[in-house]
């Protein structure tokens, strides 16, 4: 699971691969912590973490900020429910790079 801060909007969304990966939390956040979980389905399906230049990420975002979110290391992720959006945004914008997974150094 994917924690992501959206830029316009004070909810967190929760990225899962599946319902059984949701379900599977909100039971380790109640057994574990002791807290009821509630989730609610997001209008995305898809994340994208963006990256390229600095000044052009920085121009993508500013005109897509309803899509737009953090993840736990502050790094940029795009968020749609659209593979037409991520073939457009590959399209139009080819110094960026949109990728479904993030690489982790250890």
């Amino acid at each position: 699971a994917k924690v992501f801060k959206p830029m316009l909007a004070s909810a967190i969304i929760v990225g899962v691969v599946g319902q059984l990966q949701i379900a599977l939390l909100a039971s380790r956040i109640e057994l574990e912590y002791g807290l009821p979980v509630r989730f609610e389905p997001s209008q995305f399906t898809s994340a994208r973490w963006v990256t390229g230049p600095k000044d052009k990420v920085d121009a993508f975002v500013n005109v897509n900020k309803g899509h737009i979110a953090a993840d736990n290391d502050g790094d940029t992720v795009y968020l749609t429910r659209l593979q037409w959006d991520i073939d457009r945004i590959e399209r139009d914008h080819p110094e960026l790079k949109l990728s479904a997974t993030k690489e982790m150094m250890v």
